[in-house]
Protein backbone atom coordinates (compact mmCIF):
# COMPACT_ATOMS: atom_id res chain seq x y z
CA UNK A 1 0.00 0.00 0.00
CA UNK A 2 1.38 3.33 -1.04
CA UNK A 3 1.30 6.16 1.26
CA UNK A 4 1.51 9.29 0.99
CA UNK A 5 2.36 11.51 4.22
CA UNK A 6 3.08 15.00 2.15
CA UNK A 7 -0.83 15.16 1.83
CA UNK A 8 -2.41 18.64 1.58
CA UNK A 9 -5.94 19.42 1.32
CA UNK A 10 -8.00 19.95 -1.86
CA UNK A 11 -11.48 20.92 -1.95
CA UNK A 12 -12.99 19.60 -4.68
CA UNK A 13 -17.17 21.03 -4.73
CA UNK A 14 -19.01 22.62 -1.85
CA UNK A 15 -22.56 23.52 -2.29
CA UNK A 16 -25.05 24.26 0.29
CA UNK A 17 -28.65 24.44 -1.00
CA UNK A 18 -29.18 27.10 -3.68
CA UNK A 19 -26.16 29.43 -2.58
CA UNK A 20 -23.40 30.29 -4.32
CA UNK A 21 -20.38 27.65 -4.39
CA UNK A 22 -18.17 27.94 -1.40
CA UNK A 23 -14.52 28.75 -2.19
CA UNK A 24 -11.73 27.19 -0.44
CA UNK A 25 -10.45 30.69 1.15
CA UNK A 26 -14.01 30.71 2.84
CA UNK A 27 -13.24 27.19 4.94
CA UNK A 28 -11.49 27.36 8.21
CA UNK A 29 -11.60 24.07 9.16
CA UNK A 30 -13.39 21.23 7.93
CA UNK A 31 -13.59 17.46 9.87
CA UNK A 32 -14.26 14.20 8.63
CA UNK A 33 -15.33 11.07 10.83
CA UNK A 34 -15.97 7.44 10.54
CA UNK A 35 -16.80 5.67 13.33
CA UNK A 36 -17.49 1.66 13.51
CA UNK A 37 -19.87 2.11 16.40
CA UNK A 38 -22.06 4.89 14.61
CA UNK A 39 -23.05 4.01 11.15
CA UNK A 40 -22.64 6.89 9.66
CA UNK A 41 -20.09 9.52 8.17
CA UNK A 42 -20.30 13.06 10.06
CA UNK A 43 -18.46 16.21 8.88
CA UNK A 44 -17.80 19.40 10.53
CA UNK A 45 -17.40 22.20 8.38
CA UNK A 46 -16.84 25.62 9.90
CA UNK A 47 -17.29 28.50 6.87
CA UNK A 48 -16.79 32.70 6.46
CA UNK A 49 -18.94 34.54 4.57
CA UNK A 50 -18.09 38.40 4.18
CA UNK A 51 -20.05 39.46 1.20
CA UNK A 52 -23.38 38.30 0.76
CA UNK A 53 -23.99 37.04 4.66
CA UNK A 54 -25.97 34.27 3.72
CA UNK A 55 -25.06 32.19 6.74
CA UNK A 56 -27.38 34.14 9.01
CA UNK A 57 -30.35 32.50 6.70
CA UNK A 58 -28.96 28.79 7.53
CA UNK A 59 -31.81 27.05 9.90
CA UNK A 60 -30.76 23.36 9.25
CA UNK A 61 -31.96 20.80 6.62
CA UNK A 62 -30.30 23.03 3.94
CA UNK A 63 -28.93 20.02 1.37
CA UNK A 64 -25.26 20.01 1.21
CA UNK A 65 -22.47 18.26 -1.38
CA UNK A 66 -19.06 18.16 -0.12
CA UNK A 67 -15.98 16.98 -1.57
CA UNK A 68 -12.60 16.71 -0.43
CA UNK A 69 -9.57 15.19 -1.76
CA UNK A 70 -6.00 14.69 -1.08
CA UNK A 71 -2.83 16.29 -2.81
CA UNK A 72 -2.52 13.75 -5.73
CA UNK A 73 -6.27 13.39 -6.05
CA UNK A 74 -6.43 9.57 -5.66
CA UNK A 75 -8.74 9.57 -2.31
CA UNK A 76 -11.91 11.72 -2.21
CA UNK A 77 -14.24 11.60 0.75
CA UNK A 78 -17.68 13.71 2.00
CA UNK A 79 -21.02 13.26 -0.76
CA UNK A 80 -24.55 14.30 0.19
CA UNK A 81 -25.10 15.43 3.55
CA UNK A 82 -27.81 17.52 5.41
CA UNK A 83 -27.22 20.10 7.91
CA UNK A 84 -28.44 19.02 11.24
CA UNK A 85 -27.26 21.62 13.30
CA UNK A 86 -25.12 25.11 13.17
CA UNK A 87 -23.21 25.93 16.35
CA UNK A 88 -20.48 29.07 16.96
CA UNK A 89 -22.71 31.63 14.93
CA UNK A 90 -20.23 34.69 14.97
CA UNK A 91 -19.61 38.29 13.76
CA UNK A 92 -16.88 39.79 14.07
CA UNK A 93 -15.71 42.92 13.04
CA UNK A 94 -18.25 42.81 9.64
CA UNK A 95 -17.04 38.82 9.02
CA UNK A 96 -19.53 36.34 9.85
CA UNK A 97 -18.45 32.39 10.54
CA UNK A 98 -20.06 28.94 11.74
CA UNK A 99 -19.53 25.79 11.95
CA UNK A 100 -22.44 23.37 10.07
CA UNK A 101 -22.57 19.97 11.43
CA UNK A 102 -23.46 18.03 8.93
CA UNK A 103 -24.76 13.98 8.53
CA UNK A 104 -25.89 11.56 5.99
CA UNK A 105 -29.54 11.65 4.41
CA UNK A 106 -29.32 7.81 5.57
CA UNK A 107 -28.77 8.84 9.30
CA UNK A 108 -31.50 11.89 9.30
CA UNK A 109 -33.72 9.46 7.87
CA UNK A 110 -32.93 6.55 10.40
CA UNK A 111 -33.39 9.09 13.45
CA UNK A 112 -36.89 10.53 11.89
CA UNK A 113 -38.97 6.82 11.28
CA UNK A 114 -39.70 4.84 14.27
CA UNK A 115 -41.22 1.40 12.82
CA UNK A 116 -43.80 -1.44 14.16
CA UNK A 117 -43.42 -3.85 11.73
CA UNK A 118 -42.36 -7.53 11.37
CA UNK A 119 -39.50 -8.42 9.62
CA UNK A 120 -38.22 -12.20 8.72
CA UNK A 121 -41.87 -13.46 8.12
CA UNK A 122 -42.99 -17.11 7.61
CA UNK A 123 -39.94 -19.22 9.14
CA UNK A 124 -37.27 -16.00 9.31
CA UNK A 125 -34.74 -15.40 7.14
CA UNK A 126 -31.19 -15.32 7.50
CA UNK A 127 -30.01 -12.02 9.91
CA UNK A 128 -27.93 -10.41 7.15
CA UNK A 129 -30.68 -11.07 4.55
CA UNK A 130 -32.88 -8.67 7.05
CA UNK A 131 -30.58 -6.30 7.61
CA UNK A 132 -29.45 -6.02 3.70
CA UNK A 133 -32.49 -6.13 2.23
CA UNK A 134 -35.64 -6.05 4.41
CA UNK A 135 -34.60 -2.83 6.41
CA UNK A 136 -31.60 -1.09 4.55
CA UNK A 137 -32.91 -2.07 0.92
CA UNK A 138 -36.80 -1.79 1.07
CA UNK A 139 -37.29 0.20 4.16
CA UNK A 140 -34.51 2.76 3.84
CA UNK A 141 -34.15 2.61 0.44
CA UNK A 142 -30.20 2.62 0.37
CA UNK A 143 -28.96 2.54 -3.42
CA UNK A 144 -27.97 -0.83 -3.78
CA UNK A 145 -23.98 0.07 -4.82
CA UNK A 146 -24.20 1.34 -0.93
CA UNK A 147 -24.17 -2.24 0.31
CA UNK A 148 -20.95 -2.73 0.09
CA UNK A 149 -20.17 -5.87 2.15
CA UNK A 150 -22.38 -8.56 4.03
CA UNK A 151 -21.01 -11.34 5.75
CA UNK A 152 -23.50 -14.34 5.63
CA UNK A 153 -24.73 -15.30 8.74
CA UNK A 154 -25.82 -19.09 9.86
CA UNK A 155 -28.75 -18.45 11.74
CA UNK A 156 -32.28 -17.12 10.49
CA UNK A 157 -34.51 -14.94 12.50
CA UNK A 158 -38.22 -13.14 12.81
CA UNK A 159 -39.43 -10.53 15.26
CA UNK A 160 -41.67 -7.58 15.29
CA UNK A 161 -39.32 -3.99 15.59
CA UNK A 162 -40.98 -2.63 19.15
CA UNK A 163 -40.94 1.26 17.37
CA UNK A 164 -37.35 1.28 16.86
CA UNK A 165 -35.44 3.14 14.32
CA UNK A 166 -33.93 1.40 11.79
CA UNK A 167 -30.64 1.00 12.63
CA UNK A 168 -31.46 -0.02 16.45
CA UNK A 169 -32.83 -2.99 14.98
CA UNK A 170 -29.60 -3.89 13.23
CA UNK A 171 -27.65 -3.33 16.50
CA UNK A 172 -30.04 -5.86 17.82
CA UNK A 173 -29.77 -7.83 15.11
CA UNK A 174 -26.45 -7.52 15.29
CA UNK A 175 -25.65 -8.94 18.55
CA UNK A 176 -27.63 -12.34 17.50
CA UNK A 177 -25.71 -12.79 14.75
CA UNK A 178 -23.47 -16.05 13.99
CA UNK A 179 -20.94 -16.30 11.28
CA UNK A 180 -21.91 -18.90 8.61
CA UNK A 181 -17.90 -19.87 8.72
CA UNK A 182 -18.38 -20.79 12.63
CA UNK A 183 -20.88 -23.24 12.22
CA UNK A 184 -22.20 -24.96 15.67
CA UNK A 185 -21.37 -25.65 18.82
CA UNK A 186 -18.99 -23.51 21.16
CA UNK A 187 -17.41 -21.96 18.17
CA UNK A 188 -20.54 -20.00 17.01
CA UNK A 189 -20.12 -16.97 18.39
CA UNK A 190 -22.50 -14.76 18.09
CA UNK A 191 -21.87 -10.76 17.20
CA UNK A 192 -21.38 -8.28 14.11
CA UNK A 193 -20.56 -4.79 13.69
CA UNK A 194 -22.45 -2.41 11.61
CA UNK A 195 -21.07 0.88 9.85
CA UNK A 196 -20.30 2.76 7.31
CA UNK A 197 -17.64 3.76 5.08
CA UNK A 198 -16.98 6.23 2.17
CA UNK A 199 -17.21 3.21 0.13
CA UNK A 200 -20.54 2.14 1.69
CA UNK A 201 -22.54 -0.20 4.59
CA UNK A 202 -21.06 -2.93 5.99
CA UNK A 203 -22.13 -5.76 8.41
CA UNK A 204 -19.35 -8.15 9.04
CA UNK A 205 -18.50 -10.04 12.04
CA UNK A 206 -16.35 -9.61 14.86
CA UNK A 207 -14.51 -12.75 14.26
CA UNK A 208 -13.27 -11.49 10.64
CA UNK A 209 -10.97 -9.18 11.08
CA UNK A 210 -8.77 -11.55 12.64
CA UNK A 211 -8.43 -13.30 9.06
CA UNK A 212 -8.33 -9.62 7.25
CA UNK A 213 -4.50 -9.05 6.35
CA UNK A 214 -2.86 -5.33 7.53
CA UNK A 215 -3.11 -2.50 4.51
CA UNK A 216 -0.11 -1.12 5.85
CA UNK A 217 2.72 -1.18 8.84
CA UNK A 218 2.61 1.85 11.40
CA UNK A 219 5.93 2.31 12.88
CA UNK A 220 6.12 4.92 15.76
CA UNK A 221 9.13 7.81 15.17
CA UNK A 222 9.50 5.82 11.77
CA UNK A 223 12.16 8.02 9.68
CA UNK A 224 12.73 7.05 6.52
CA UNK A 225 16.05 6.96 4.81
CA UNK A 226 17.17 6.90 1.28
CA UNK A 227 18.82 3.47 1.37
CA UNK A 228 16.29 1.81 3.30
CA UNK A 229 15.43 -2.00 2.99
CA UNK A 230 12.50 -2.85 0.50
CA UNK A 231 10.36 -4.14 3.37
CA UNK A 232 10.67 -0.94 5.10
CA UNK A 233 9.20 1.21 2.17
CA UNK A 234 5.96 2.23 2.54
CA UNK A 235 5.48 2.05 6.46
CA UNK A 236 3.44 4.89 7.87
CA UNK A 237 5.50 6.89 9.70
CA UNK A 238 3.39 7.80 13.41
CA UNK A 239 4.13 10.87 15.18
CA UNK A 240 1.91 10.25 18.21
CA UNK A 241 0.73 7.32 19.83
CA UNK A 242 -1.90 6.87 23.14
CA UNK A 243 -2.53 3.85 24.35
CA UNK A 244 -5.94 4.70 26.33
CA UNK A 245 -7.18 1.47 27.67
CA UNK A 246 -5.67 -1.92 27.90
CA UNK A 247 -8.42 -4.43 29.32
CA UNK A 248 -10.82 -2.49 31.73
CA UNK A 249 -11.76 -4.60 33.88
CA UNK A 250 -14.87 -2.95 35.41
CA UNK A 251 -16.51 -2.42 32.19
CA UNK A 252 -16.11 -6.11 31.59
CA UNK A 253 -17.49 -7.30 35.09
CA UNK A 254 -20.10 -5.16 35.19
CA UNK A 255 -21.25 -6.20 31.28
CA UNK A 256 -20.86 -10.24 32.44
CA UNK A 257 -17.98 -11.02 29.53
CA UNK A 258 -16.56 -12.99 31.78
CA UNK A 259 -18.83 -14.53 34.25
CA UNK A 260 -22.88 -14.43 34.04
CA UNK A 261 -26.21 -16.07 34.23
CA UNK A 262 -29.11 -15.23 32.45
CA UNK A 263 -32.50 -16.24 34.46
CA UNK A 264 -35.21 -17.36 31.77
CA UNK A 265 -39.05 -17.58 32.12
CA UNK A 266 -40.64 -19.16 28.72
CA UNK A 267 -44.79 -17.85 28.70
CA UNK A 268 -45.44 -20.73 26.11
CA UNK A 269 -44.99 -23.42 28.59
CA UNK A 270 -44.34 -21.41 31.94
CA UNK A 271 -40.11 -23.24 32.14
CA UNK A 272 -37.92 -21.44 34.08
CA UNK A 273 -33.93 -22.39 33.00
CA UNK A 274 -30.55 -20.65 33.51
CA UNK A 275 -28.39 -20.40 31.36
CA UNK A 276 -24.79 -19.47 32.65
CA UNK A 277 -21.54 -18.49 31.10
CA UNK A 278 -17.84 -18.66 32.00
CA UNK A 279 -15.25 -17.21 29.89
CA UNK A 280 -13.02 -20.24 30.29
CA UNK A 281 -15.27 -22.43 28.26
CA UNK A 282 -14.93 -20.20 25.07
CA UNK A 283 -11.89 -18.07 24.92
CA UNK A 284 -10.12 -20.64 23.23
CA UNK A 285 -12.64 -21.39 20.59
CA UNK A 286 -12.86 -17.13 19.74
CA UNK A 287 -10.93 -15.75 16.68
CA UNK A 288 -8.31 -13.66 18.06
CA UNK A 289 -6.26 -11.19 15.98
CA UNK A 290 -3.02 -12.07 17.47
CA UNK A 291 -1.85 -14.15 20.74
CA UNK A 292 -4.65 -17.21 21.93
CA UNK A 293 -2.78 -16.98 25.17
CA UNK A 294 -5.46 -17.05 27.91
CA UNK A 295 -5.02 -13.80 29.97
CA UNK A 296 -3.96 -15.03 33.82
CA UNK A 297 -6.80 -13.43 35.75
CA UNK A 298 -9.04 -15.18 33.94
CA UNK A 299 -8.28 -18.07 36.32
CA UNK A 300 -10.61 -15.59 38.99
CA UNK A 301 -13.44 -17.12 36.46
CA UNK A 302 -12.94 -20.68 36.55
CA UNK A 303 -15.71 -21.80 38.67
CA UNK A 304 -19.56 -20.40 38.72
CA UNK A 305 -19.91 -19.99 42.39
CA UNK A 306 -20.74 -16.19 42.01
CA UNK A 307 -21.50 -13.96 38.67
CA UNK A 308 -20.37 -11.19 38.46
CA UNK A 309 -23.63 -10.20 36.10
CA UNK A 310 -26.73 -11.80 36.51
CA UNK A 311 -29.73 -10.84 34.36
CA UNK A 312 -33.32 -11.89 34.36
CA UNK A 313 -35.29 -12.24 30.57
CA UNK A 314 -39.02 -13.10 30.06
CA UNK A 315 -39.86 -14.76 26.62
CA UNK A 316 -42.17 -16.28 24.62
CA UNK A 317 -40.50 -19.46 22.28
CA UNK A 318 -44.09 -19.44 20.55
CA UNK A 319 -43.11 -16.45 18.93
CA UNK A 320 -39.78 -17.27 17.20
CA UNK A 321 -38.91 -19.61 14.64
CA UNK A 322 -38.23 -23.19 15.38
CA UNK A 323 -34.14 -24.29 14.85
CA UNK A 324 -30.95 -24.97 16.75
CA UNK A 325 -29.80 -21.41 16.84
CA UNK A 326 -32.91 -19.46 17.45
CA UNK A 327 -33.57 -21.64 20.37
CA UNK A 328 -30.15 -20.81 21.84
CA UNK A 329 -30.38 -17.27 21.30
CA UNK A 330 -30.34 -16.25 25.11
CA UNK A 331 -26.75 -17.84 25.33
CA UNK A 332 -25.92 -15.98 22.05
CA UNK A 333 -26.08 -12.85 24.24
CA UNK A 334 -23.85 -13.74 26.59
CA UNK A 335 -21.78 -14.54 23.66
CA UNK A 336 -21.71 -11.12 22.07
CA UNK A 337 -21.50 -9.32 25.14
CA UNK A 338 -17.93 -11.29 25.37
CA UNK A 339 -17.13 -10.95 21.27
CA UNK A 340 -17.69 -7.55 21.59
CA UNK A 341 -16.21 -6.50 24.92
CA UNK A 342 -12.77 -8.73 23.75
CA UNK A 343 -13.25 -6.58 20.24
CA UNK A 344 -12.77 -3.51 22.04
CA UNK A 345 -10.44 -4.55 24.55
CA UNK A 346 -7.37 -2.16 24.23
CA UNK A 347 -7.51 0.88 22.63
CA UNK A 348 -4.75 3.18 20.98
CA UNK A 349 -5.11 6.32 19.43
CA UNK A 350 -2.39 7.62 16.69
CA UNK A 351 -2.18 10.73 14.87
CA UNK A 352 -0.47 11.22 11.70
CA UNK A 353 -0.06 13.13 8.05
CA UNK A 354 -0.87 10.81 5.27
CA UNK A 355 -3.44 10.20 2.11
CA UNK A 356 -7.23 9.63 2.45
CA UNK A 357 -6.77 5.93 1.50
CA UNK A 358 -7.28 4.27 5.36
CA UNK A 359 -10.87 3.38 6.53
CA UNK A 360 -12.68 2.05 9.81
CA UNK A 361 -12.86 -1.57 9.03
CA UNK A 362 -9.35 -2.14 8.07
CA UNK A 363 -6.69 -3.70 9.64
CA UNK A 364 -3.11 -2.36 10.39
CA UNK A 365 0.05 -3.85 11.66
CA UNK A 366 1.20 -1.48 14.53
CA UNK A 367 4.88 -1.88 15.92
CA UNK A 368 5.58 0.10 19.02
CA UNK A 369 9.25 0.52 21.06
CA UNK A 370 9.97 0.60 24.11
CA UNK A 371 11.77 3.86 25.73
CA UNK A 372 15.13 2.25 25.56
CA UNK A 373 18.45 3.42 23.56
CA UNK A 374 18.81 0.43 21.70
CA UNK A 375 14.92 0.90 20.47
CA UNK A 376 13.50 -2.59 21.97
CA UNK A 377 10.18 -3.43 20.48
CA UNK A 378 7.57 -3.78 22.77
CA UNK A 379 6.06 -7.18 21.61
CA UNK A 380 2.48 -7.08 23.87
CA UNK A 381 1.63 -3.69 22.55
CA UNK A 382 2.40 -4.59 19.26
CA UNK A 383 0.52 -6.63 16.56
CA UNK A 384 -2.45 -5.95 14.59
CA UNK A 385 -5.57 -3.79 15.15
CA UNK A 386 -8.47 -2.47 13.17
CA UNK A 387 -9.36 0.85 12.46
CA UNK A 388 -12.52 1.80 15.03
CA UNK A 389 -12.31 5.15 14.60
CA UNK A 390 -10.55 8.42 11.90
CA UNK A 391 -10.88 11.71 12.58
CA UNK A 392 -9.30 14.04 9.24
CA UNK A 393 -9.00 17.71 10.29
CA UNK A 394 -8.12 20.23 8.36
CA UNK A 395 -7.30 23.86 9.41
CA UNK A 396 -6.28 26.94 7.08
CA UNK A 397 -3.42 28.05 9.13
CA UNK A 398 -2.15 24.95 8.89
CA UNK A 399 -2.90 24.17 5.10
CA UNK A 400 -2.79 20.73 5.77
CA UNK A 401 -5.02 17.37 6.86
CA UNK A 402 -3.92 15.57 9.99
CA UNK A 403 -5.52 12.15 11.04
CA UNK A 404 -6.19 10.61 14.41
CA UNK A 405 -7.09 7.14 14.55
CA UNK A 406 -8.61 5.01 16.90
CA UNK A 407 -7.75 1.53 16.92
CA UNK A 408 -8.77 -1.54 18.60
CA UNK A 409 -7.47 -5.34 19.12
CA UNK A 410 -8.88 -8.15 21.07
CA UNK A 411 -5.41 -9.33 22.51
CA UNK A 412 -1.51 -8.66 23.25
CA UNK A 413 0.91 -9.20 20.45
CA UNK A 414 4.11 -11.38 20.96
CA UNK A 415 7.15 -12.16 19.00
CA UNK A 416 6.07 -14.97 17.42
CA UNK A 417 2.85 -13.15 15.71
CA UNK A 418 4.92 -10.41 14.93
CA UNK A 419 7.06 -12.61 12.67
CA UNK A 420 3.72 -13.80 11.01
CA UNK A 421 3.08 -10.51 10.03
Amino acid sequence: MSVNTQSNFQLVNFFIADYPPIGVNQVLYVKYTEDIRQATMTMEVQITDSETGFLSELQGMEPVFIRIADSKNETELGGQFVVYDIQDRRNVGGKSSAVLMLCTPDFLNNAANKVSRRFGKGMGIKIHDIVKEEILGNLMGVEPERLLNFEPCVNSFSFVSPYWNPFTAIRWLASRAIPATKGSGKAATAGYAFYETRSGYNFVSYDSFASKPSVVRMVIGHEGEELEEEDDKGILAIDKLTIESSVDLLAGLNLGSYSSNVMTLDLKNMQYKEYPFNINKYYQDVSLMNSNNTPDFFSGFENNRTYTRIMSKISDSALFTTGTYTQGFTKQLSQSSLREKLFYNKKVVVEFVSDYSLEIGEVVQLDIYKGTSDREQDYANSGKYVIGRIERTFKSSEDKMTTRATLYTDSDGTEDTEAET
